[in-house]
């Protein structure tokens, strides 16, 4: 006979994962109005206050459980069953996966868990996290009758906001023109024959985009239309018709996107269609389900670990003195583990490193700074790191007690078992592929060609300004000379002024020797 309790519990943590996905939503639909009303401050509010929903949620929830069960919290055989049942509840909800998330953090942070214990938490390579989603309820489709400026305007048509346009005749001319000139450069002569756009509006602080693909008679092409709201109203700020630049848009070293989803997955699915080279964990990630992401990332490094013998491997670059930094052999991905100890000319604390990741994952990195996800109490396998891997940590750690499966928070590090876990590791996305061997981009990322939508557009300025990765972005000016767009630069040093006498303005001199009037 099953416990009574552990029908409670599940009930009460499905509840508060409804709770926390309402409040979240709440927050996301206040976008549109900041739009409108260029409340930008208040956009930024809302990315703060929506990133502190899910650990205010998650705590707020492990509390209650420890006051419902008392002295069996910790009780395995219980939280088994808790599990079994909560599983049987969510299996008809949208995006299941994410609640089984959900109840990992609450049983992670319950237990204290170290590695992962698969009998009080969700945790399955093969698992698909896009099973049983469909772009079939998420998009419109508006069909091409013979002339590409009705078709433009029928889709702006659809998407007006209560601010008035600024020219809308001009902005469907935009649109037209750019895609128009795009197929030209592709020597596409087949015609357009629908638009296919996600009905939620992507906005991201002071933009808004509509985001789709173009099908023609055997082609396609995705498209992001940025909308700006500027003092005189709407107009089309930049039409993004190639993979690079709209992978671009969802980087990241962006904010996150504020669209409001019935389904997630569903937008992962249909983005991941026309960013085929972009992982799901970072979609996840780049429409607010941080810790989905973090969860699909996870998932993604040990089914690599899995499928190949790649090994860790020391990080290029120079060696920091507060961060050990390594990198997975052919994976876009770097990791970096705090120190135990840092040296003498290295005033900062462990937990003020913490705090500076913690800020740069809460505030807008606007393109200038990398996204990391932090894990704690992580274990990954001794065997596949470089030997001289081993070697340089064992020199530069303090001794440590042997971890347990739990236990409370413990800094053992890599070096000491094969099953000893790291306290707290950042892995971050490389711009460039191949970890230590190469200046390549990632297969799939081709190297930007023609560009020419871009010219002149206020919104590729924005890129220019923040891009996220110089590299990419000069790459692209450097292919297309015909940009013009100019990157920021320091004023130019206005040379000094200089008095009647030849003296140099505000100088001593000059104040003694100038300021005397002929006697």
């Amino acid at each position: 006979m099953s416990d009574p309790r552990a029908a409670d519990c599940a009930a009460a943590i499905v509840a508060a994962f409804a709770r926390y996905n309402a409040e979240f939503r709440a927050i996301t639909r206040r976008a549109p109005e900041r739009f409108e009303n260029r409340d930008w401050s208040g956009s930024q509010a809302d990315v703060v206050e929506r990133l502190e929903l899910y650990a205010t949620a998650v705590n707020a929830t492990v509390a209650d459980m420890r006051k419902r069960l008392g002295d069996a919290a910790h009780d395995t055989a219980l939280w088994a069953g808790i599990k079994a049942d909560y599983l049987r509840r969510i299996e008809s909800l949208a995006d299941p996966e994410f609640l089984k998330t959900f109840f990992s953090s609450i049983t992670r942070k319950l237990f204290d868990t170290i590695g992962v214990d698969p009998d009080v938490e969700f945790f399955a390579l093969e698992l698909d996290p896009l099973r049983g989603a469909s772009t079939e309820n998420l998009t419109e489709r508006y069909v091409n009758r013979g002339s590409l400026d009705l078709l433009f305007e029928e889709l702006l048509s659809d998407y007006r906001f209560r601010t008035p346009w600024r020219d809308f005749e001009s902005s469907v001319g935009h649109v037209t023109a750019d895609v128009e000139l795009r197929l030209k450069s592709l020597g596409e002569t087949r015609p357009l024959r629908e638009i296919e756009v996600i009905r939620p509006v992507f906005y991201q602080l002071s933009r808004a985009y509509l985001v789709g693909r173009l099908h023609g008679e055997g082609w396609t092409l995705p498209i992001a239309i940025a909308f700006r709201n500027s003092p005189l109203g709407v107009l089309v700020d930049a039409v993004m018709l190639a993979v690079a630049d709209v992978s671009i848009l969802f980087s990241f070293t962006r904010s996150y996107f504020h669209v409001d989803l019935e389904r997630v997955s569903d937008a992962v699915l249909f983005l991941h269609a026309i960013m085929p080279a972009k992982p799901v964990s970072e979609l996840f990630t780049v429409l607010g389900r941080a810790k989905q992401g973090k969860t699909e990332r996870f998932r993604e490094i040990f089914r690599h670990l899995g499928s190949t013998s790649d090994r860790f491997v020391r990080a290029p670059g120079e060696r920091g003195l507060v961060m050990a930094c390594f990198a997975l052999e052919n994976a876009d991905v770097i990791f970096k583990v705090i120190r135990d100890r840092f040296p003498a000319v290295k005033n900062v604390r462990r937990e003020e490193v913490m705090a500076k990741y913690d800020m740069v994952f809460r505030h807008d990195r606007a393109g200038r700074l990398v996204d990391a996800q932090e894990f704690r109490r992580i274990r990954l396998p001794k065997g596949r790191f470089a030997p001289d891997m081993l070697e340089r940590a064992a020199d530069r750690v303090r001794p440590e007690r042997a971890a347990g499966r739990r236990g409370p928070d413990r800094r053992a590090r890599l070096h000491r078992t094969a099953d000893d876990p790291a306290q707290s590791l950042y892995p971050q996305r490389l711009a460039r592929a191949g970890g230590v061997r190469g200046d390549r981009l990632r297969p799939g990322d081709p190297r930007p060609r023609l560009h020419e939508y871009l010219r002149r557009r206020p919104a590729a300025q924005e890129f220019r300004r923040d891009a996220p990765q110089p590299r990419d972005l000069l790459r692209l000016r450097r292919t297309v000379p015909g940009d013009r767009l100019p990157l920021p630069r320091r004023a130019a040093r206005r040379p000094p002024t200089r008095t009647r006498c030849g003296r140099r303005a505000g100088s001593t001199s000059a104040r003694t020797t100038c300021s005397r009037r002929p006697s």
